[in-house]
């Protein structure tokens, strides 16, 4: 008997034969059919090899799927368990075999050498194995190796976006959405690490290769299914894989109605955790959902991108405003809302949101947002890690945990979030980005240009990387590279540009001192009475640090509105707190000079660092030259003692 029976259609008999020589080299013995086939049964050797084979590899094209024997074998070989899929050709693949993992060559055209091929059939070689009850021998062209002892894997899950099965193609959103909502549901496992939606659903079709994510996502097992929705009807089919074995450790069916939807996730999660033997926290239980507002709550979620425009995050509260209008007990869509919303009715979804599920992450991390205000750093920071702690998994939360922690100067802290955030995403571009920024905070810019450079390489159609290896680029100094970068961007929100502060420090270089200094008052002075602090660190960065110091300790003793940054119409579409631009690279010269103690006392930082016992990384920074924590306690006992003598005054009027 062959090891390998060869199933595919005439018209591929040239790509067919390159399989058989291959597997044949390999030293697999091969039975493939070369002569035309006749008549409408098996002729009696085919179905014989059919039968016997230990493996049916089937070669899908946009012929074979069609071809009424190629299907025919694949469903004896199914039934068998020697199906081996790989796909030659883009195509769709018969609806019955879209949940069997399918090797990806499309791009073989007979190559020995091909990583991609010499994988496959070393996946090829253990699935024969299996079926043989042996040990899978190493590669033909290495000696043999006793195996070292190893302690197994811990298991790495990716959730693939599941096959949108329903007649209408625009509602890949809505299978998109249903994979990411079950994605999250399964990362509540406890010790189970679960990738990303960024990294993971990069993976489709063709490309739902195990070789592949397992090389480059280092997932153990993959999670793939499909949707199919009618009406307020849903049918959910799932497969849980093992990458090395491309075992089926378990399949399933679902067929319930949409207001069962979380429920339905989280006996998902709960099998995918018995099967991986792992502890499974079951989510609150949420009451039953409205399928339109469930609907919209997709469709918001489907929005959100690191460089989203003004105009997405207003149709993003839209969508979820009519969800909650629709069904009012809706937690999640609430919790979503209130992290959108930027006004004081954010406060009031999140409280919503966490009266129905208090495990609700996302409204935690809006209230967090909310506490911008000079003296509310630690009940932000408290919100923000609470949020963290309940779903570290989400990149919106990561995010702004780690912005958080940068708002305080714990930028080394700040960087072990994103960290943990890439492992969990490595193709994230806006986890990416926000690690590599970190890096060139703490001035380790050649770590930081690496980073930007390799995530522009991965995911060259993403802006947010593109912006922060140009913000690189200005805080080095090289203009032109910034310059560079901002050609090939074309984001929609425009305060994601490069273009202003390189336009800006190229003038500002071009003056000379007296001419410089007049036009960095005219350019501090531009948004009057809102200070950025944006603009602050640009004139720090040209050298104008006296006039930077002295108009933001101003704008403090006006009362002046003080923002992070601002768009034209005085918006700050970040939602970062406004002591985040404290210790960004421009502002070194002022962190540097003994007066950026009194500017975090009076922002409120010093206050939350006394309390927390957080300190940041900047007092090592300034130690040569003063010592942070003494000034800046010298600074709050003088704002103390002057706190005082006001209050003497009032109270004498």
């Amino acid at each position: 008997m062959s090891d390998i029976f060869l199933s595919y259609n005439r018209e591929d008999q040239a790509i067919a034969r390159h399989f058989a020589d291959g597997f044949e080299n390999a030293g697999l013995k091969v039975w493939w059919d070369t002569t035309l086939r006749t008549g409408e049964a098996y002729d009696e050797v085919t179905e014989a090899a059919l039968r016997g084979a230990k493996a049916v590899v089937v070669l899908w094209s946009p012929r074979s799927v069609v071809s009424r024997w190629v299907r025919a074998e694949a469903t004896l070989a199914e039934r068998a368990k020697t199906f081996l899929p790989v796909t030659i050709e883009p195509c769709e693949r018969p609806i019955m075999f879209e949940l069997t993992q399918t090797a990806d060559l499309t791009h073989w055209k007979g190559d020995p050498s091909d990583p991609d091929w010499q994988a496959f059939v070393e996946e090829v070689r253990r699935f024969i194995a299996h079926r043989k009850g042996e040990v899978p021998p190493p590669r033909a062209a290495e000696p043999a190796k006793p195996a070292p002892a190893a302690e197994p894997a811990e298991p790495v899950l990716a959730v693939l976006a599941f096959d949108n099965l329903s007649n209408d193609p625009e509602l890949t959103y809505f299978s998109d959405g249903v994979s990411e909502e079950i994605l999250y549901t399964v990362a509540r496992t406890k010790d189970l690490k679960v990738l990303g939606k960024a990294s993971s659903f990069q993976f489709r079709g063709a490309e739902k290769s195990a070789h592949k994510i397992s090389s480059i996502l280092g997932a153990t097992h993959l999670l793939d299914g499909s949707v199919r929705r009618s009406g307020d009807n849903i049918r959910i089919s799932v497969e849980l894989v093992d990458t090395k074995s491309l075992e089926s450790l378990w399949i399933e069916r679902y067929d319930r109605s949409l207001t069962d939807i979380f429920a339905l996730q989280d006996e998902i999660a709960g099998a995918i955790a018995e099967t991986l033997e792992r502890h499974f926290a079951p989510a609150v239980t949420s009451a039953p959902v409205n399928p339109a507002a469930y609907d919209l709550y997709l469709q918001a979620r489907a929005i959100y991108t690191g460089d989203m425009s003004w105009e997405d995050r207003e149709r993003i509260i839209t969508l979820l405003e009519s969800a909650v209008a629709l069904d009012p007990d809706f937690a999640q869509a609430w919790g979503l809302l209130a992290a959108f919303r930027m006004d004081k009715g954010a406060k009031d979804a999140a409280d919503r949101a966490i009266a129905l599920n208090p495990e609700c992450a996302h409204s935690y991390a809006a209230m967090s947002l909310q506490h911008r205000s000079f003296k509310e750093h630690c009940e932000r920071l408290e919100l923000s890690a609470r949020s963290y702690e309940i779903e570290p998994q989400s990149k919106f939360i990561a995010m702004s945990h780690g912005s958080t922690l940068c708002s305080l100067g714990l930028i080394s802290e700040a960087l072990e979030v994103m960290e943990d955030a890439r492992d969990r995403d490595p193709l994230s571009p806006i986890i990416g980005g926000f690690h590599a920024l970190l890096h060139c905070y703490l001035e380790h810019y050649e770590e930081a240009i690496a980073l930007a450079d390799e995530l522009v390489a991965k995911i060259p159609h993403s802006d947010y990387p593109k912006w922060i290896r140009g913000a690189v680029s200005i805080y080095t100094g090289d203009l032109d590279g910034a310059d560079r970068i901002a050609d090939t961007m074309s984001s929609k929100n425009k305060i994601m540009s490069l273009r202003p502060p390189v336009q800006f420090m190229r003038m500002m270089m071009a003056l000379d001192a007296d001419a410089r200094a007049t036009a960095v008052q005219q350019f501090l002075l531009r948004n009057a009475p809102t200070t950025y602090l944006l603009d602050v660190g640009l004139a720090s960065i040209v050298g104008e640090t006296e006039a930077a110091i002295t108009h933001l300790l101003g704008a403090l003793d006006a009362g002046n509105p003080i923002l992070f940054t601002g768009d034209n119409d005085g918006r700050d579409p970040i939602g970062a707190s406004v002591t985040f631009g404290l210790f960004m690279p421009a502002f070194k010269p002022i962190r540097m000079d003994p007066r950026f103690a009194e500017i975090c006392v009076r922002l409120g930082v010093y206050e939350c660092w006394k309390k927390t016992g957080k300190w940041p990384d900047c007092v090592e920074e300034v130690a040569a030259v003063y010592d942070l924590k003494a000034a800046c306690a010298a600074a709050a006992n003088k704002a103390d003692a002057t706190l005082g003598v006001s209050g003497e005054l009032l109270n004498q009027n």
